[in-house]
Formats: structure tokens, sequence, C-alpha cells
């Protein structure tokens, strides 16, 4: 208790030496402000380079560890010889009815016709309007076997739209015109998906909503799109009913109920609508662009487990002659190794600037500590002992630097707020605050040089005898 009140009272001290000398204190820890506003903004931008790294990563190949889980259908000629067939999905051995909310109340009934017919039940997908799906209903069945938290089914495919052919004909959308794209029109690509795709290849919705579980038993049905296909619109307010409409047999209303967030300047349109819908409302002539894959986030310490388990359950419930493969999960580098050693070295170079610029608050506490003769004679006469002397001298080049740390990171703060990150290619869903790591790292490499500063003087001042006093 004896050594922090000595503590307390030495800082206490040391913060009123250094506002009596204010003046001289400011200007000779202007270098030290401007250096570690400069490293902490350097830091900090390093941060978010790799946070906008890792979350386009993650957008492609899905959270770590994301496994995709492709069934595929194995043939067998006359002659014995296997040939893998990728199974699309809607056409298979397994039979199970998927309810509109995507759940399964069935398993693989080991047919090998591949025509996806209504087994025993007499039940089909023209007399139901439920889609005969037996891969998708296999993956649920998987999902609720083993209770995963975040997985997602996935299709790609191709739907035309009128609303594009206006656009890209006549230059107008229901009737207002539009600026054409800078770099010309793409069709959107249809992503059929369940609503925890969402988390777990981190879209986030600029406008409106994502996918809800419920939304395959709404009569128009509810999809997402991205930016860029909203762009192609005119960027319409979406809650004003914004419905679209496919063309060809079969014509379907598609309901626009959210807008994702733009992820690059080199974003191509992309159309999500929830899975069981595609299933029933996908064109009779088309092939998909890949077959129906499930997605899987199953975190670091169970991937192992999962890229063996999964797999062969998934090929259980589909039946014989289904074979599934495990991809994904594998680790990549989203610059933080590269971010380290940088790191280092901005550090080494921000260290070198203070202390050049703490070399001024040296000079400074050293002429101090000469003034201060007498005061220190009369003290070290009083009874004060020579620790108490020496942390008190120390102690003003430590709080001075510190100071001028807290300073120069808010500053850094304040200059990252002001930075257009987009312009500089860093794309975020979200914001984050200022990095702790680049906070630290300023005012602990100032202190550090004040530190180091304060040593020289504080020595002086402990040699100092009582007798200097009445010389002085």
């Amino acid at each position: 208790m004896r050594f922090l009140n000595q503590l307390v009272g030495a800082l206490v001290e040391a913060w009123g030496e250094v506002r009596v000398q204010k003046a001289r204190v400011v200007l000779s820890l202007v270098g030290v402000v401007a250096a570690v506003a400069a490293m902490s903004t350097v830091i900090a931008l390093g941060d978010l380079i790799v946070q906008s790294n890792t979350e386009m990563m993650e957008s492609w190949s899905g959270r770590s560890v994301t496994l995709t889980l492709m069934p595929q259908k194995v043939q067998t000629d006359q002659d014995g010889s296997g040939v893998e067939v990728f199974n699309s999905s809607g056409g298979g051995t397994a039979m199970s009815t998927v309810t509109g909310d995507g759940q399964a109340d069935g398993q693989a009934d080991g047919q090998a016709d591949g025509e996806g017919t209504a087994g025993d039940t007499g039940w089909t997908s023209e007399s139901t309007g439920i889609a005969e799906d037996p891969v998708g209903a296999a993956m649920v069945t998987v999902a609720d076997r083993f209770s995963i938290p975040y997985w997602s089914r996935g299709e790609y495919g191709n739907l035309q739209l009128a609303e594009m052919n206006e656009v890209m004909n006549r230059g107008t959308f229901h009737g207002m015109p539009v600026a054409p794209p800078e770099y010309g029109f793409q069709e959107p690509q249809v992503q059929a998906v369940d609503p925890a795709y969402a988390t777990i290849f981190r879209l986030e919705t600029e406008q409106g909503r994502w996918l809800r579980s419920g939304d395959v038993n709404q009569r128009v049905t509810p999809v997402v799109i991205n930016a860029a296909l909203w762009e192609y619109f005119g960027s319409p307010d979406i809650r004003d009913p914004l419905v679209l409409s496919t063309t060809g047999t079969g014509t379907q209303q598609l309901r626009v109920v959210g807008v994702l967030r733009s992820t690059g300047a080199w974003e191509s349109p992309v159309l999500y609508l929830p899975y069981d819908s595609w299933q029933i409302m996908k064109p009779t002539d088309d092939q998909g662009m890949g077959s129906a894959s499930m997605y899987v986030w199953a975190g670091e310490d169970q991937a192992d487990e999962a890229r063996t388990t999964l797999p062969a359950a998934l090929s259980a419930v589909l039946g014989e002659g289904w074979q599934v493969d495990a991809m994904g999960g594998e680790d990549f580098d989203s610059g933080q190794e590269t971010l380290g050693t940088i790191r280092t070295v901005i550090m080494a170079i921000g260290a070198i600037v203070i202390l050049l610029g703490a070399l001024g608050l040296l000079n400074v506490a050293i002429v101090t500590v000469h003034q201060r003769i007498r005061e220190i004679g009369i003290r070290r006469a009083m009874g004060a002992s020579a620790t108490r002397v020496f942390f008190a001298v120390f102690l003003e080049s430590v709080v001075a630097t510190f100071v001028a740390g807290v300073i120069g990171v808010g500053l850094a703060i304040v200059i990252l707020r002001l930075i257009p990150l987009e312009g500089m290619g860093i794309y975020l869903q979200e914001r984050p605050p200022f990095p702790t790591s680049a906070a630290v790292a300023g005012v602990g490499i100032a202190t550090a040089v004040g530190a180091l500063c304060g040593i020289i003087p504080a020595l002086a001042a402990i040699r100092v005898r009582p007798i200097d006093a009445i010389r002085y």
C-alpha cells in the first residue's frame, strides 16, 4: 500500500511539473504526436485491409471452416466400369418429400431409375405443388440428424426476367429511364439457397431483409438481389413493392425483399431465392450451372471429423450408387503473416521517429533538472530518498510521452474516420472501430521512448546533494 501511495504521489507530482513546463513540453512533443499518429494510422489501415481480404475470401468460400458436400451419381456400364455423373437436383434414386419449410418426411428408397418417381405414395409434384427433390431432402435429413446450426443447400440456375429485357433493349425499368452500367450488362445468375447461406457467406443487406424459412410458402416468391442487379434497375426504393416477372412458359412473379451490400466494382448481378421455391419454379429445360451442393459451417475444431462423417452420412441417406465428396475448409492466407512482418517494420521505424522526437523532451528535462537543483537539494535535506527523487523526475518524461501518445492515437482515429476506405478498394460489411492493437502500439511505444529519455535526467537528479542547493 505504501508503494502504491508513493507511485501515485510521484505521478501527481510529475503531472504538475509537466503542467508548469507545458510550453516547453508541448513544443518538444509535437514530433512525438505526429509520429504516433502516422504509425497508428498505418497499422490500423493494415488491419482493415486484412479484414477486408478475409471477408472477401469468406464471401467466396464461406467462413472458416466451411465444407461443400457434392453428391455424385455413379452409373455402371455393362462391362462393370463406373462412370461418375454429377447429379442435378430434382432427379435421383432417393425419394423424399420436401415440405414448404424445407423439411424432409422421408428418406432414400434405393430406386435406380433416376426418374424421381413418387414411389408408393401416389403423390406427384404436379398434383401437390411440392417438388420432388431427393437430393435436397437427403441434405435436410443429414442436417437434422447431426443438429447442424449453420448449413444451406445451394444450386445455380438461370431465369429470364422481363425487366432485364426491358432494361437492356429499351433503357427503362418499369417505364423509368435508367443509366446503363459502365462495363455493360450481364445476365443475372440465380442462386437457390437456404436462409443460413447469408451467415455462412457473410451476406448483409443494405436495404430490406434476407430470406426466411417461411418465404417458400408465399404466393409471390420473395427474392434478394445484390447491389449490381439493383443498380441495373436504377436503384429503386424496395419499400414500394418491387415485383419482377419471369418470361417463357409458367410465368412467375418475384418480389424483391432485400438488396445486398456491394462487394466491389466488379460485382456480377445475382438473384437469390429460396431453394425449395426454385425446385418448383425452375424451367424444365434448365440443366443448372451446377448440381445441388450442401454448405456446412463446421468450425475449426470439428473440421476433420465433419470432413469424413458428413459425406458418409449423406451418401448413406441417398442410397446405393451415390458418392459424396467434401471440399473446402483449407486454410487460406488473408495477409495475416505478411501484415505481421509489415507491422514489425512499421513499429521499428515509428519507434526511431518517436525517439528522435523525444530527444527534444530529453533536452527540456535536463535543463529543468539544472533549474531545480535548489528544490531537489532542499527535498534531499528534508529527508526525501533518492528513489523518490528519481521517480519524480523519471515519471515526468513518461507522463508527457504517454499524453502525447494518447493525443497521437486520437488524431489517428480522426484521420481513419475521414479516409474514404471504399475509394482505396477496402470494402467492409461493417466499418469496425479503431483497432485496439494500433492504439496500444502507439501509446506503448511512445511511453517506452519517454521512459528511456527520462532515465538520464533522473540519474542526474539523484546526484544532487543538499550542499548543492546552498551553492546554487
